[in-house]
């Protein structure tokens, strides 16, 4: 027997009837598809607004369980981890809702929804004009997620949204934070957000400057943690890569 979990934000309790023949219907074929990889990423307007649809990959066989069970679905974790974020006076698009869809204790489809956020990504930051404003903006978000234990694991400059400009100030808004921990007091796991941020040795070493001035700590000892974990990281994606390669072979 199909049952559907859908928890709407009180705001946006209008869109019921939406979010409702999305979780029975799917996502309609004519909305237009921003990314298609590991899950799929819809924009659709509605109300003059708008708004993103997050459709999470069929889980595997054990996880379809372990989602209903054990664990929270990737759905619910963002639409939680982003009200929490909020709560901690972090920034992220505007929480809509989270639909799951489920036959008896195995889930089949989930949906997280939320607004849109008209802004820039911090993909290749240094061809940004202001890129120094903007680094510092985001050495100080850095600086107080480390401070409030949060870990982004998924930290990377296409899942850091910004709007402003270096007249008015910038504003970073977090998204793809279904794998975001609080309570993480463990420094390596929380410098470890320096690891994906930019290809460039050079570039991640310039952000770490940057984190040195807004936490006073030791400009040398930042940038060695900075570069120690995005070597790591480097060093394991051409591991992988030639692995892959080498099982295609």
């Amino acid at each position: 027997m199909i049952k559907y979990k859908i928890h709407i934000s009180s705001r946006y309790e209008h869109m019921r009837p939406l979010i409702e023949s999305i979780a029975k219907n799917g996502v309609p074929e004519d909305t237009e598809i921003i990314y298609q990889g590991r899950n799929t990423v819809y924009r659709m307007l509605t109300d003059n607004r708008p708004i993103i649809i997050k459709s999470f990959k069929l889980p595997g066989c054990i996880n379809s369980y372990v989602y209903t069970t054990l664990r929270k679905s990737k759905a619910e974790r963002s639409y939680l981890n982003s009200k929490k974020l909020q709560q901690l006076g972090f920034r992220t698009p505007a929480i809509i809702a989270y639909a799951e869809v489920r036959r008896g204790h195995k889930l089949l489809n989930s949906y997280y929804i939320s607004e849109e956020i008209a802004g820039g990504n911090m993909r290749d930051w240094e061809n940004n004009t202001d890129a120094d404003q903007l680094l510092h903006g985001l050495a100080q978000e850095m600086f107080k997620l480390y401070r409030a234990q949060v870990w982004h694991k998924d930290f990377s400059p296409g899942n850091v949204i910004y709007t402003g400009s270096a007249e008015s100030g910038y504003r970073y808004y977090y998204i793809d934070v279904n794998r975001m921990k609080f309570n993480v007091s463990s420094r390596k796991k929380l410098m470890s957000m320096f690891r994906s941020m930019h290809d460039s040795f050079e570039e991640t070493a310039r952000l770490a400057r940057y984190y040195a001035q807004v936490s006073g700590e030791p400009e040398d000892r930042i940038v060695a943690e900075a570069l120690e974990v995005h070597k790591h990281y480097i060093d394991s994606r051409i591991l992988r890569r030639k692995l892959k390669h080498m099982i295609k072979l």
